[in-house]
């Protein structure tokens, strides 16, 4: 192993809740009379991307500028809820730890918006420190966010690797797709929404299984 990417803000830190809670405020801002409760969020996180889960539950209703809108709302609830408490995932420390100390190259590589990536970096000082990161990349280095795997080929090609140099990390089996397109390893650590089943290889002794390939390289 090469390199570790961590492959969405899901597989650093826990933010499902404060997503749902700030689409919610965000639809009452807007005069909508939508209320997406655990079930139905648990269901749109099949597909990521906010705006194409506002999309699909209007059956592309709603203008775009709407949209727009309306997630641009979100985003600024979702920041508010971000300046409580956050802490790391679950063995996400103790993975990066391993990973200096052996001198494999790490990448948070989402195809988020970096004002997203801003947030949560600034969320986590003092908690996690993203200089930690060879590289870091964001919806502004592709055209096509995930499930392409666009993403992926960049941070490969900016990086100087190979698909079989690489282990990925992943949140939903949509994101995991962009990786396992390309031919990469990819585990399945699914958040806390995340709806998975036994057959989809959810792993959630994500620090055990990459200490162990580590050791074994």
């Amino acid at each position: 192993m090469k390199a570790l990417f961590f492959g969405s803000i899901g597989t650093i830190v826990e933010t499902s809740e404060i997503q749902r809670q700030s689409f919610n405020l965000a639809f009452k801002d807007a005069g909508l009379n939508w209320y997406w409760n655990i079930a139905t969020y648990c269901d749109l996180l099949r597909e990521p991307g906010g705006k194409k889960r506002i999309r699909n539950y209007s059956s592309n209703t709603l203008s775009e500028n709407i949209v727009d809108l309306i997630h641009s709302k979100k985003e600024e609830y979702f920041e508010e809820f971000l300046s409580e408490s956050l802490l790391p995932r679950d063995g996400v420390t103790e993975i990066i730890d391993l990973c200096s100390k052996r001198k494999i190259k790490l990448g948070f590589i989402t195809s988020t918006s970096l004002k997203n990536i801003n947030s949560i970096k600034n969320a986590l000082i003092g908690k996690l420190d993203f200089s930690c990161f060879d590289i870091i990349t964001s919806i502004e280095n592709v055209k096509n966010p995930k499930p392409d795997s666009e993403v992926y080929t960049f941070a490969l090609r900016e990086l100087g690797l190979d698909k079989n140099d690489v282990y990925v990390i992943e949140d939903t089996k949509a994101n995991q797709s962009a990786a396992i397109e390309l031919g990469i390893t990819c585990f399945l650590n699914p958040g806390e929404y995340a709806l998975v089943g036994t057959n989809d290889n959810p792993n959630y002794e994500i620090s055990k299984s990459i200490n162990s390939i580590i050791n074994n390289t």
